[in-house]
């Protein structure tokens, strides 16, 4: 079961681009300069001129978070990452609303030594503070594979569940990304596009193939159980019970 994940570098950056546009994120002419400089370029390593170009578009965005668009950026006084493209929520609180600070909370969290000691980390070698996503980290991993469709090409035919989601208002992998990559695969449709349903409301999109089943989580973003724990846990409900997303009748049923 995978969500939002980066799976493909020319899918995903051509889908990519198209959902910063057709969001209007991004104005005309660089969208046609990202497809030119950047759709063949890697995620992790891109070249000096889609380098500028993602400048540009960075700029043209604004302050937003590209994890959920449609949400309330972190406003407090926390360092943020602000580089673009970078790449606890319990049952019984689910209906709490969605803090976009969780990521610095984090950050503070576990830079406290006693948690650090809790968990382990060899504080002694090393000066750096951890983050969420390190850039020594990824300035310096040179074998990042452009793409693992292959690795799905192969775990199909083995009869594998494989299930992969997406909230649809995230835009560092988004379900424009994510549909691009699967169209790749060239499989054949056993169950067209349909909405699901929870509580009787839209909960998304969904499509089943021969060997992958594809979600999308309406109003979700990056991370689909910190946006939309509800409807995350009726998706989770049906990997693991080998059941279709729910259909209407199935929830005015219930």
């Amino acid at each position: 079961m995978v969500g939002n994940a980066l799976t493909d570098n020319f899918h995903d950056h051509l889908g990519l681009f198209e959902f910063m546009w057709s969001v209007g994120m991004i104005s005309d002419e660089t969208f046609k300069q990202l497809n030119v400089f950047c759709d063949f370029q890697s995620f992790i390593h891109a070249s000096g001129q889609c380098d500028k170009v993602l400048d540009i578009a960075a700029e043209e965005i604004g302050d937003i978070d590209m994890y959920s668009i449609f949400t309330p950026p972190c406003t407090a006084n926390f360092n943020r990452f602000s580089r673009l493209l970078k790449i606890k929520k319990k049952v019984g609180l689910i209906k709490r609303a969605y803090d976009p600070c969780t990521e610095a909370h984090s950050t503070i969290y576990f830079n406290i030594p006693e948690v650090q000691n809790a968990l382990h980390v060899h504080r002694k070698n090393s000066s750096s503070k951890w983050v969420t996503c390190s850039d020594e980290v990824s300035e310096n991993w040179k074998d990042s594979p452009i793409s693992v469709l292959d690795i799905y090409r192969e775990l199909i035919p083995l009869g594998l569940h494989i299930w992969i989601f997406s909230g649809d208002t995230d835009a560092v992998i988004p379900v424009t990304s994510t549909r691009y990559s699967i169209d790749a695969l060239n499989l054949s449709t056993t169950s067209p596009w349909r909405a699901w349903y929870d509580d009787g409301q839209v909960g998304g999109w969904t499509q089943e193939y021969n060997g992958l089943t594809f979600v999308t989580v309406r109003g979700a973003g990056h991370e689909v159980p910190l946006h939309k724990p509800k409807q995350a846990l009726t998706l989770f409900k049906s990997y693991l019970s080998a059941s279709p997303m729910p259909t209407l009748k199935q929830v005015s049923d219930l």
